[in-house]
């Protein structure tokens, strides 16, 4: 767990059971006689605008690292896919999104996220 002075931009956290990037951060006063807080502008991981969110300085973020990999789709079943990741071939099970299940068929290279234990598709290559 981090606190939300440390976040930087180009961080990723966890908002909402949500992982979102940080676009930019500022320094607001919200009253008068008030301490300051944080304003953050975020954005999703398939979201094309931006959103905000505040937090004081000393509320606990969860911060995660997100590194995005290529695989190779095995197999699909409706809107389930298996894949496997080009660099360790180890083999994954993941749902697609709903944008993305016309698009994708077996043998296409993807780009995904591993997310707290789930894998997330990003695209197609």
């Amino acid at each position: 767990m981090a606190i939300a002075s440390e976040l930087e931009k180009g961080n990723y956290f966890i908002y909402n059971n949500e992982p979102v990037r940080v676009v930019r951060k500022e320094v607001i006063v919200v009253g008068t006689h008030s301490h300051s807080k944080l304003k953050f502008y975020i954005q999703g991981l398939r979201e094309k605008g931006e959103r905000t969110a505040i937090f004081q300085h000393s509320d606990r973020v969860d911060k995660i690292e997100i590194m995005r990999k290529n695989g190779q789709i095995i197999s699909k079943i409706g809107n389930k896919v298996q894949l496997m990741d080009n660099m360790s071939y180890e083999t994954l099970d993941s749902s697609l999104p709903a944008e993305l299940i016309n698009d994708i068929n077996e043998g296409d290279t993807v780009t995904f996220i591993e997310v707290n234990g789930r894998v997330e598709i990003l695209d197609k290559r």
